[in-house]
């Protein structure tokens, strides 16, 4: 009996940690070392988590670096959204791209194009 209480206890005790690990932030950049591998790669990893990321322009230097991109996304719980620039920018620059914020505490739970957050 008093393994059966411990046990309860632990499980009361771990469930709103395991709450807390689900909700999470996804969020994508895009900057202009990608190349359409990379473009590939980021949209099925997406897809898998049930994220619908659609290319509707993309751009690419003599090199094969994104210099241009355009993109609807949708999260599939009601928050969907495009984006685009013509200049793609470095990593060091700014961050362009989107997120998806599912956590309690989050201040904006979406935003695509240039992210300040």
């Amino acid at each position: 009996m008093q393994k059966i209480l411990l046990l309860l206890a632990f499980v009361c005790l771990a469930l709103p940690a395991l709450n807390a690990q689900s909700a999470r932030r996804v969020e994508v950049l895009f900057y202009n070392t990608h190349t359409k591998t990379d473009l590939a790669n980021i949209k099925a990893e997406l897809g898998a988590q049930k994220i619908l990321l659609e290319y509707t322009h993309t751009a690419f230097d003599a090199d094969g670096r994104l210099t241009g991109i355009a993109f609807t996304v949708d999260c599939q719980d009601g928050f969907k959204g495009s984006a685009s620039t013509d200049k793609v920018p470095a990593a060091d620059e700014s961050k362009f791209g989107f997120f998806r914020d599912t956590r309690a505490s989050a201040r904006t739970p979406f935003g695509t194009g240039i992210i300040t957050e």
